[in-house]
């Protein structure tokens, strides 16, 4: 009997030792979780990265922030996160620049791929050629005409070297066979006023920093990428349909943690992030920022930026993506 006790006190006390184990997941998080955004406030990644977070407070529990750290095309945001602990509270939002940049700086202070846990995408938004309203300029025929008149006259800004916007201009040169002189500025934001101001001729920007723009007649958008005009503008041309074809700049927009997290909190997260991403009334909200929802989870996410790391490597042998 005293055996059979003691067998039963031992049961008792390792299932309490048991219990009091709880996964990570379970746990996380245990205070405010930061989002870090490398692009200054009101840009592209900033507007996407507040909506997110609002949403996922309620879900979580705990407050989530956003934090600005913007610089060097989104780098010094990104190293902040790099070099964080890795447990879940401070993550980095970002978009699809994220896997050219090794294409354009081969001394990076952090690895595109290694240094971090893929979360999940969130969406997409499709690049612009962008004009103010009164400039002649109305067709991408125009534009391309402008700019053979004057090689290497005619500029265009964009958030960033090394960005998505930064590409599709690169590669609309080397397709049309035009030279233009790249303006790069700290983020969509000052992009966009700095167009707005006559500092520059024209700009590339995404339908969520500078539709709003286009649609109330400041900005006339000359040229769209993708392979069908955007529902969200549906008046502006692609690329493609004037007879340039395979320009790329449909920008993803997506969450990291630190390598090394817990891979039990990286799946937590993921799986709130796919629970709001699908829904309708969140998907409207993309929507009406010029975002078009679409959740990838870790696995999938990953392979994208491996095999976008790899073509944009390629792509720089080809066109130009380093700083002017």
């Amino acid at each position: 009997m005293k055996h059979n006790r003691l067998i039963s006190g031992l049961i008792s006390a390792a299932a309490l030792v048991a219990a009091s184990v709880v996964p990570a997941a379970a746990e996380w998080p245990e205070r405010a979780v930061t989002f870090i955004v490398g692009y200054p406030a009101g840009g592209t990644t900033d507007i996407v990265a507040r909506l997110v977070a609002n949403e996922l407070q309620g879900k979580l529990g705990q407050p989530v922030v956003v934090e600005n750290r913007p610089g060097a095309a989104g780098q010094t945001g990104t190293t902040a996160v790099a070099q964080s602990e890795a447990d879940g509270h401070t993550l980095l939002f970002t978009i699809g620049s994220h896997t050219i940049l090794p294409a354009v700086n081969a001394d990076l202070p952090y690895d595109a791929v290694a240094s971090f846990e893929p979360v999940a995408m969130v969406g997409t938004s499709p690049n612009m050629i962008l004009v103010k309203s009164d400039d002649e300029i109305k067709t991408l025929e125009d534009y391309i005409n402008a700019a053979k008149a004057d090689p290497g006259e005619l500029d265009y800004g964009t958030p960033g070297v090394g960005t998505t916007t930064h590409v599709t201009a690169a590669m609309l040169e080397q397709k049309a066979g035009i030279s233009l002189s790249h303006i790069p500025y700290k983020g969509s934001g000052p992009t966009s006023q700095a167009l707005m101001a006559g500092e520059i001729r024209s700009a590339l920007g995404s339908i969520i920093s500078a539709g709003p723009m286009v649609r109330d007649g400041r900005f006339h958008a000359v040229a769209i990428v993708g392979d069908e005009r955007s529902p969200l503008l549906p008046d502006v041309p692609t690329f493609k349909e004037q007879g340039y074809d395979g320009i790329l700049g449909n920008n993803w927009l997506g969450l990291m943690a630190p390598a090394k997290t817990p891979s039990d909190v990286v799946t937590k997260l993921a799986g709130v992030i796919e629970e709001l991403v699908t829904s309708a009334e969140f998907q409207k909200k993309l929507e009406e920022q010029g975002v078009q929802a679409e959740f990838m989870n870790p696995e999938t996410f990953k392979k994208v930026m491996d095999d976008e790391v790899a073509a944009y490597k390629e792509l720089a042998t080809q066109v130009n993506l380093k700083s002017e």
